[in-house]
């Protein structure tokens, strides 16, 4: 009987007062729970420039002959080593040996590369954290959304977000393993928390808004990842032990989470919980100051008649059996598997393109703060364009458009590239390329994250958006090695990019439009769907 109800009806009639609250909450306030414990690397494990300390005690000490103890002796300290040549007769001898007293960095305040020392031998274990958070992420990306369409939204909301606080504060006390083990716990819960509050905001916001309400959203972000940077930049003086638990800290409010947010109206409907829902409708309407005589017959009405029918009935609409539905169905259902499928490699290739530009182009000369304020500067022209082009275009024309530029201006990046050594100019213009596919592939990146929950019934749109994340967090976890990549073959991530851009645009021509579409409530509703599409293209 649930799928009969009108939901986005039902919150037409409520207004948007109450809407409004919960979507500042989600955007304004509980997005920097997001955005600062993932950017936080960016302040606290800078890699400083460094060289050996200088010797303390004589050469012999460290246990080489006196003879070293000469005046044709001559010490160099190098990054990683120190140099130690000595003239003999007509030659030179030279030894390298390592940093035997500890390093020098050239930064007044500790990171915890400076601090633990994770340079020379052990460089790439500062990165290694950014790597486990991110495979923490995927792991939450497959295992909450589930939790969330099984069991609500509420409830794992509010505990992945109390518990993202509470590990990122952790991580900031112990050694490199506790932290290492605690960036894969917050990545873990801020996926559990971040998809599935974004979720519960696009499940009570009417058809018509959702285009527009995922648009602001994405700017949001963009705002959002500035002001990480600001706050970096006010914090540069300060130990990174203090800005790790910082970034945990900006999750306090998540205590009082539970008050603040509200199970979705939705779920509650899809799942029969029909008094539960009623709860919520009534709360709302007294927040917009709304006649319940209005709304509640909308929400009642199909119950009330089955109990008129049938007046013996034992169990009322709220103890219903719950459809049973998990991430089996997905692969059961030929169009939910192709949906997954299609999109799957969306995220990824959204997320080693998006990721991998980023690492690439910020290699700048001069202040690391500054350089992230230019990263980031680069989408908002983006989520401009989005937000223009969302509700007149649709989610599949913008997505495959997006992709395109991307995907254009990356191959023409790499011809330009190829061919820079006969004038500066090219070298430039293959720059400029390179900025137009961030640009093209960040209009895309705010599409999909509107265009998945779309595609996907109420009891499998977490479990849908979780599947395309994990994909993104292993397309991000490959974006690193595109640097690498580049130092050996310059146009290798360039054609690899363009590539996979180029295979997803033909490839989402298969995939309904949504825009104008109510959210579907059931698989039923997504298979007859895919049948009009199959006999529209007859």
């Amino acid at each position: 009987m649930a799928e009969n109800i009108d939901v986005d009806n039902i919150w037409r009639i409520l207004g948007k007062r109450y809407t409004v609250l919960q979507i500042i909450y989600a955007f304004f306030i509980a997005v920097y729970m997001a955005g600062f414990p993932m950017l936080v690397y960016v302040f606290v494990g800078y890699a400083p420039s460094h060289r050996c300390k200088p010797f303390t005690k004589d050469l012999y000490e460290y246990g080489y002959t006196e003879q070293y103890n000469t005046t044709y002796t001559v010490v160099k300290y190098d990054s990683c080593h120190t140099i130690i040549s000595r003239n003999i007769s007509n030659s030179t001898e030279v030894i390298n040996i390592p940093c035997v007293e500890g390093y020098q960095y050239d930064i007044e305040v500790d990171t915890f590369v400076s601090e633990w020392n994770l340079v020379c031998d052990k460089a790439g274990l500062g990165e290694l954290t950014q790597t486990i958070w991110t495979a923490g992420q995927g792991v939450g990306s497959l295992i909450f959304p589930s939790i969330a369409d099984r069991y609500g939204r509420k409830p794992l909301t509010v505990s992945c977000m109390i518990l993202l606080m509470i590990s990122g504060v952790s991580a900031s006390f112990g050694s490199y393993y506790i932290y290492a083990v605690l960036r894969f716990l917050s990545g873990a819960f801020q996926q559990g928390y971040g998809l599935t509050i974004y979720i519960g905001i696009m499940e009570q916001v009417p058809k018509e808004n959702r285009g527009m309400v995922s648009a602001f959203g994405s700017l949001t972000w963009s705002f959002n990842v500035i002001g990480v940077a600001a706050i970096g930049y006010l914090m540069r003086n300060i130990h990174w032990r203090y800005v790790q638990m910082a970034s945990g800290l900006v999750g306090f409010h998540s205590l009082f989470a539970y008050w603040i947010i509200d199970e979705s109206l939705r779920w509650l409907i899809a799942n029969k919980k029909m008094e539960q829902a009623k709860a919520v409708v009534i709360k709302v309407a007294r927040v917009n100051k709304v006649n319940l005589e209005k709304v509640l017959p909308l929400l009642e009405g199909e119950a009330e008649m089955r109990l008129l029918q049938e007046p013996d009935l034992e169990k009322d609409i709220s103890s219903a059996k719950k459809p049973n539905e998990s991430i089996l169905t997905i692969l059961k259902t030929k169009t939910l598997l192709k949906t997954s499928a299609i999109m799957s490699l969306t995220w990824f290739t959204n997320s080693v393109v998006y990721y991998g530009l980023t690492l690439q182009s910020v290699q700048l000369s001069g202040d690391r703060y500054l350089n992230f304020f230019i990263s980031t500067g680069v989408e908002l022209p983006a989520m401009i364009t989005f937000i223009f082009l969302v509700k007149r275009l649709g989610r599949k024309k913008i997505s495959t458009i997006g992709h395109s530029i991307a995907g254009i201006s990356l191959i023409i990046s790499v011809i330009l590239t190829t061919l820079k050594s006969r004038s500066s100019s090219l070298n430039t213009a293959a720059v400029a390329f390179s900025f137009i596919g961030k640009y093209g592939i960040t209009i895309s990146f705010s599409t999909i994250f509107l265009w998945t929950p779309e595609l996907f019934p109420t009891n499998l749109r977490n479990t849908g958006i979780g599947i395309g994340s994990v994909f993104a967090r292993i397309g991000g976890m490959f974006a690193p090695y595109s640097t690498l990549l580049a130092r050996h073959i310059e146009w290798g991530p360039g054609v690899i990019f363009g590539a996979c851009c180029g295979i997803v645009t033909l490839l989402q021509l298969l995939l309904p439009e949504t825009s104008g579409k109510d959210l579907p409530q059931t698989v039923e509703e997504l298979v007859e769907w895919d049948k009009k599409k199959e006999n529209n293209s007859k």
